[in-house]
């Protein structure tokens, strides 16, 4: 997910980006839709002295001093072939597109993707009757990219290939005797073999439970805070491979690890697994006494990264770049780094 701002706006405030959009949107292709803009608003001033925007219920926003962009949910999700919906029972929104359904309400983050609780990058919220997003939300579950260009005074949406998958995160808390925990753990959602989505996703949260709760029953560490805090963030994911790793803190002192997955393979992998015995022999010196074959991540750009040493708080260090030297990978992952 990506906003590309490539020209600064002088106006303060939420500058309107497109009038009618079910006039100015049209899709370019089966992945790509735009949204005309022409000349913005002016803002409408209410009997009681309040300020609203007109044609307020097809028009995204765009707030300069924040970089904030929205995007009006029911416009845009059909605008690309999909649905929104209320639901009567639950009194929730659904939003479905290329068999995903993501469930909320205005201003909650917590949200149902696909019937999975999950925590949203933002959460959604009405203005002026009608309900939007922030355009973090689109792009994270159901396009790749959101492109504003101020210039042109327009907005892309570049949808995903249908069948990535989409990792979402759910957050997991709890407290005892004075210690807690918020542990964020990732849930992958739309992968084809629907059993082993369920096992993958029940795994790593049994794991990272098991990992709390080891906290909360340990001693009190002295001058710790009683506080572990741990953040998912997502190196290289495609189809078939996603290295995730988690930061954060434990009584104070940081904390760091990862989890590789061969998706279509369905088992988590080590380093070892992935490298010609050359390069596996480089990386063990390269890292040093204490280091162990788990503790790697991959990033987004194909950068290899080894933990140095056995504990949690080492520091992580570059071996190979996509720019300097390149490891012999074993020809089941060499085309991960195939351009």
């Amino acid at each position: 997910m990506t906003i590309k701002k490539l020209t600064a706006i002088a106006a303060a405030g939420a500058v309107l980006l497109a009038g009618a959009i079910g006039i100015s949107m049209r899709l370019t292709s089966p992945h790509e839709m735009e949204m005309a803009v022409p000349e913005k608003n002016e803002n409408i001033t209410n009997a009681d002295g309040s300020q609203t925007l007109g044609e307020m219920e097809n028009i995204p926003l765009y707030y300069d001093e924040t970089e904030k962009l929205l995007l009006p949910l029911r416009n845009v999700m059909e605008g690309l072939g999909g649905s929104v919906t209320w639901n009567k029972e639950t009194k929730m929104t659904e939003v479905t597109y290329r068999d995903r359904t993501l469930a909320l309400r205005a201003g909650e983050e917590k949200a149902y993707l696909n019937g999975y609780e999950v925590i949203l990058p933002e959460a959604a919220e009405i203005i002026n009757g009608c309900l939007y997003a922030d355009e973090s939300l689109i792009s994270a579950y159901y396009t790749g990219d959101v492109d504003f260009n101020v210039e042109t005074r327009q907005v892309t949406l570049q949808t995903k290939d249908s069948s990535m998958p989409v990792m979402a995160t759910r957050l997991l808390t709890r407290e005892a005797e004075g210690r807690v925990y918020e542990i964020e753990v990732p849930l992958i959602i739309g992968l084809n073999d629907n059993s082993y989505e369920e096992n993958l996703n029940d795994m790593m949260l049994t794991e990272l439970m098991t990992y709390g709760d080891d906290f909360l029953e340990a001693e009190q560490v002295e001058n710790g805070d009683g506080l572990l805090k741990l953040q998912a963030k997502t190196g290289m994911y495609t189809k078939d491979f996603l290295s995730i790793r988690w930061e954060g803190t434990k009584d104070g002192v940081p904390v760091k690890f990862a989890k590789n997955i061969d998706l279509l393979g369905q088992k988590t992998i080590t380093l070892a697994d992935m490298l010609e015995d050359t390069s596996m022999e480089k990386a063990r010196l390269y890292a040093g006494e204490g280091w162990t074959e788990d503790r790697f991540y991959l990033t987004a750009e194909g950068g290899l990264v080894l933990m140095k040493g056995s504990n949690e708080s080492s520091l992580n260090m570059y071996y190979w770049t996509t720019e300097g030297e390149q490891p012999e990978w074993k020809d089941t992952y060499q085309v991960l780094f195939q351009k």
